[in-house]
């Protein structure tokens, strides 16, 4: 498997550390979270290794190249239009989450809108460039913030704050029933392999996924949700976390770095965390836009011999996200990732299903 699809899941795994998944975990800590991380487990790997193997019959093409050739206009276009309005919304959720984040945590005092012109304008340069460069880019981003991020990681789960007692009480809750919000909540962190619909052209899928893959990505799952929810928990206590809004950056802030320039682990913390989520934002968005030009390229939209379809949906991209944060506040967030989740299943079923009509019209 591609080195590729491995960098587009820990994106996701990194980015959702400190995202709205473990938030919504910690408000139904005592409602069947340990199950549901398990369910969820076992639901996000199996999907990912699916979408992997199916993607395989499809070398060197895209989603909509691959619907196109194979269903009529009827089908993908609604498909197609489906998609590129998902992923526009789970880049919208991460770009609002760590917009409100970066103003409460390091720059409280700046404008709402000019931290988002911000994130804005390096994003849209991003989604100019060709794929194999955001590829490129992702890989050179976690070579260089992720052996930091895990620095400071085992850092955390080193620290003499962290109580192991409020884990065990954590544990106690085994028992409960899973809950489907939580449930959904948890499988999202696995998604990051989804982006091969369009990164599929440029990567190369050898060989089946097996049995090596589905540990590697079991494992990185696992330490992610067990960190993701537990660690937290670990400093701030079983009853008291439900009330956090960002649990993430409550906890590290309650580590320190005595003889390093910054003590404070916050700061590095959020910032790595943010460059981070930039390239899952531009991900996301490269996705959406790439799935927007499929269906809505406006061949009569020319200057200088240049099509200006993809400008245009950059700007209605930015507009919307320009609108969105200051409309929207922490709570407001929290119920609108939640919905976002609940509907992951019903993504992965069109999107399986769909691979599954066109691998049977192309007789493959």
């Amino acid at each position: 498997m591609s080195r590729y699809i491995y960098y587009f899941i820990l994106v996701t795994l990194v980015t959702n550390l400190i995202a709205s998944v473990p938030r919504i975990l910690m408000r139904d800590s005592d409602d069947g979270v340990i199950q549901s991380m398990i369910l969820a487990m076992i639901f996000g790997v199996s999907l990912t290794i699916i979408v992997i193997n199916l993607f395989r019959y499809f070398p060197n093409m895209t989603l909509p190249e691959i619907l196109k050739k194979s269903t009529s206009k009827w089908f993908y276009f609604p498909v197609l239009l489906y998609f590129a309005c998902s992923w526009y919304a789970a880049g919208l959720i991460t770009l609002t989450t760590y917009v409100l984040m970066f103003n409460t945590f390091l720059s409280f005092e700046t404008s709402m809108i000019f931290t988002t012109l911000a994130f804005l304008l390096i994003i849209s340069f991003g989604l100019l460039i060709k794929a194999k460069s955001v590829l490129y880019m992702t890989e050179v981003v976690l070579i260089m913030f992720l052996p930091v991020i895990l620095f400071l990681i085992i850092k955390i789960y080193t620290d003499p704050k962290l109580d192991w007692d409020f884990v065990k009480v954590a544990m106690t809750y085994i028992n409960v029933f899973p809950s489907y919000k939580t449930f959904s909540a948890s499988s999202y962190i696995f998604i990051g392999a989804v982006n091969i619909v369009i990164f599929n052209k440029y990567i190369k899928i050898k060989k089946k996924a097996g049995i090596k893959q589905i540990a590697i990505i079991s494992l990185m799952g696992i330490f992610t949700l067990f960190t993701t929810y537990f660690i937290p928990i670990g400093f701030n206590g079983f009853e008291q976390i439900e009330n956090l809004t960002f649990p993430w950056i409550t906890t590290s802030d309650s580590v320190r770095m005595k003889y390093s320039i910054i003590e404070r682990v916050t700061f590095i913390f959020v910032i790595l965390f943010t460059g981070v989520a930039f390239i899952s934002l531009l991900i996301h968005w490269y996705v959406s836009l790439k799935l927007f030009e499929s269906i809505f390229h406006l061949k009569k939209l020319q200057w200088k011999n240049k099509n200006l379809s993809s400008y245009l949906i950059i700007l209605l991209f930015n507009l919307i996200a320009v609108f969105l944060p200051r409309q929207i506040n922490e709570f407001e967030l929290l119920k609108v990732s939640k919905l976002f989740y609940n509907l992951l299943p019903i993504f992965y079923g069109v999107l399986i299903v769909s691979l599954l009509i066109a691998k049977r019209r192309l007789k493959l």
